[in-house]
């Protein structure tokens, strides 16, 4: 009975032992965070652009700021939503990708209970970049305008085969700043109120 519970004792230790370490902390690029760090309670008006005076107010909400895999990867993700009464809820997500790699960035739709993955997108560095062979562009433009709005340091990504989208638009410390779908329809921010 002694050496069966000793012989217990020394498993519980080995297995205690071989729990793998945490591995260090992979961050988000800088750069990513400039353009995607959004606290709870921002707040977007966005336009149709052929109805501006129609404002469609979204709040973000659901931050977090977490690391992922911590035996693994332990890479950083932020994700929040963007929540508009009677639209589809749009959700961002921002995921390191470590010292090595591309942080990754990722516009998700809520539609209907369905989830709609928009263009995903790469950065390192504020340099943009899509995935490999995937068909789609994009475009860094030092400024851009639409009805009379100024942006600075915008992302423009065009998709190839999205289900939604035909074009995204990303500022600097703002962004989601416009969105065209494939229906026609060009949604733009007409004012804003960022938590950082």
């Amino acid at each position: 009975m002694k050496a069966g519970k000793y012989i217990a004792f020394i498993l519980v230790l080995v297995l205690i032992s071989c729990e793998p370490d945490p591995k260090e902390y992979q961050t988000l690029d800088p750069s990513t965070k400039d353009y995607f760090d959004v606290k709870n309670q921002s707040e977007y008006i966005f336009s149709e652009i052929s109805d501006s005076f129609n404002e469609i107010k979204y709040v973000t909400d659901n931050y977090i700021n977490t690391h992922a895999n911590p035996d693994i990867e332990n890479n950083e993700i932020i994700s929040y939503d963007l929540i508009a009464t009677g639209f589809p809820k749009l959700t961002i997500r921002c995921e390191s990708g470590g010292l090595q790699y591309k942080d990754r960035v990722a516009l998700l739709t809520t539609k209907n209970d369905s989830v709609i993955i928009g263009p995903i997108v790469f950065n390192l560095g504020a340099q943009f970049s899509v995935g490999f062979n995937s068909g789609d562009s994009v475009f860094q433009l030092p400024m851009w305008s639409v009805m009379n709005r100024n942006f600075s340091d915008v992302v423009r990504i065009k998709p190839k085969n999205n289900l939604l989208y035909s074009e995204i638009y990303y500022a600097r410390n703002i962004g989601l700043i416009a969105r065209k779908e494939k229906n026609g329809k060009f949604y733009y921010l007409k004012r804003y109120q960022i938590n950082r």
